[in-house]
């Protein structure tokens, strides 16, 4: 038992220099408190010093993942401008050419009447056909009823019949199975009329870059 006593009557072992038991006066947050140690303790040993906080040390930031690097780095590098080379289209020579307007068919009655309906280069199917290229909204009209051909080589508009159930007409006379066709003739398929505007002849035609002459 120990026999030692500090000034405020408390029971100390005789090694000690301070009362662990006493409240510390102006102490300080960094002087260790010196705590007892009952048992293990030999003559002589000074006590053991434990520190009234533990020491807390810095936390490292943790590095990001690899992937979230890479990814960060794939997003800088797309946001960076990037110079590209646009291809020129080239024409093709074997392309179909342009088929420029060289007349027109006016409606004179029906439902057609005061309407247009031009005419170009090469064949213009006219029928009751959806596809035609001039459609005859008449019940006497063939899907597919005649052509009217221009060939540039000649100066020449050719109306063709096309086997019709009803034949086709110019200036009232059905043409067999072929007839040129001059200024202002009339054009009757069916009960429809059409009055023939030319706009290419010998002296007026498109050239090879698309300019009347």
């Amino acid at each position: 038992m120990a026999d030692k006593r500090c000034e405020n009557g408390h029971f100390i072992d005789e090694s000690w220099d301070l009362c662990p038991y006493c409240p510390a006066e102006n102490a300080e947050s960094d002087i260790p408190v010196v705590r007892p140690t009952r048992f293990g303790a030999q003559e002589g040993q000074r006590p053991v010093a434990v520190p009234s906080e533990p020491v807390r040390r810095p936390t490292a930031v943790p590095s990001p993942p690899p992937t979230m690097a890479r990814r960060e780095a794939a997003v800088a590098v797309a946001s960076e401008p990037v110079d590209r080379t646009v291809a020129v289209q080239k024409l093709d020579p074997l392309a179909t050419p342009k088929r420029y307007v060289v007349g027109w068919l006016i409606g004179l009655n029906g439902a057609a009447r005061g309407e247009s309906f031009p005419v170009r280069i090469g064949r213009n199917v006219l029928g009751r056909d959806r596809r035609s290229d001039i459609v005859i909204g008449d019940d006497q009209a063939s899907s597919h009823h005649a052509d009217l051909v221009f060939r540039p080589e000649e100066r020449r508009f050719i109306l063709m019949d096309h086997n019709s159930t009803n034949g086709t007409y110019v200036n009232d006379l059905e043409i067999e199975p072929r007839r040129d066709l001059a200024d202002r003739d009339v054009v009757r398929i069916g009960s429809h009329k059409f009055l023939f505007m030319p706009l290419c002849n010998e002296g007026f035609y498109w050239d090879e870059e698309g300019a009347l002459q």
